[in-house]
């Protein structure tokens, strides 16, 4: 059935909604700041959460534009995620601090380290041009054929080799079954992937999958059928700007498109809960079968 969210708009605060079906983004859980790439403060971007009417937000700057001092990176992280909470209070609004961290390499590995992953609410990943892959002559056998392409797309080229599909598809798996990934960021967006058995890999291992307010990169039919397959999605801004945080008239624009289930979205009228794994729920299931 086709389901209708309200798109909170970049231009002014009123709500807009299609049709008769009306259902709210509840919080965006990926926006940026001056610590990354981003334009406004952490105080900004929970401010304009708030008068956007959302109820929850995050803040998820890009892990590598942290310092390279382990020390340094802690404290910064300790007094970035203090100071959240503190604009949250001041603003009367839920706030979290996560990070986007990168795919820096085919063998599943992540910019942050596993000791560290406790000092984020959540952790959001995906794949940025700009990361320097972990192993040095990755570069040249998987970072540069993908951008090679993806510049061939933005002048209109909409082709990539299937070879180089399945290696990317594979480096994304690799890395939602090696790390704790709440989030995965923008599929397919820079690197072409099978979403479909990146769909898979995220229902097993009970990651939501990012509908991303900057660009979509699957089709409607995709994305309907990920949804039918179990795939759960977030509807996030990636807002570098604290003017956008909140927007999503191209995910609603998208949507209108698609015939799906709202209660595969999970930020639609409710807080954003990471997904149950479905392989947690097999477990769980032999255990009671044993025990019965």
């Amino acid at each position: 059935m086709k389901a209708v969210i309200i798109l909170l708009l970049i231009d002014h605060d009123k709500c807009v909604c299609y049709n008769k079906n009306i259902m709210k983004v509840y919080g965006d859980y990926h926006t940026h700041t001056v610590d990354s790439d981003g334009v406004n403060t952490i105080d900004e971007n929970i401010a304009a959460a708030k008068k956007r009417g959302l109820s929850e937000v995050g803040i998820t700057d890009h892990a590598h534009y942290r310092v390279r001092n382990k020390k340094k990176r802690i404290e910064n992280a300790l007094m970035n995620k203090a100071q959240v909470q503190r604009s949250a209070q001041n603003a009367g609004i839920k706030a979290f601090y996560g990070v986007e961290c990168n795919v820096v390499g085919m063998d599943g590995d992540i910019d942050i380290a596993g000791d560290e992953r406790k000092l984020y609410d959540y952790l959001v990943c995906g794949i940025h041009m700009s990361v320097q892959p972990k192993k040095f002559w990755q570069f040249f056998t998987y970072y540069i054929p993908n951008m090679f392409w993806f510049v061939m797309r933005q002048i209109g080229i909409n082709w990539t080799p299937k070879g180089l599909i399945r290696k990317n598809t594979k480096a994304v798996i690799n890395v939602i079954e090696k790390n704790n990934i709440d989030i995965l960021s923008h599929p397919g967006r820079y690197f072409r992937v099978d979403v479909i058995e990146v769909a898979k890999a995220c229902i097993a291992r009970g990651t939501a999958m990012e509908l991303n307010n900057k660009k979509i990169s699957f089709r409607p039919v995709d994305f309907e059928r990920m949804a039918a397959m179990g795939a759960k999605f977030v509807i996030n801004s990636d807002a570098h700007k604290a003017e956008n945080v909140g927007r999503m008239d191209r995910v609603g624009a998208f949507l209108q498109l698609c015939d799906y289930d709202p209660e595969c979205i999970l930020n639609l009228d409710r807080p954003f809960v990471r997904p149950k794994a479905k392989l947690l729920d097999q477990i769980v299931k032999a255990v009671h079968e044993k025990n019965s």
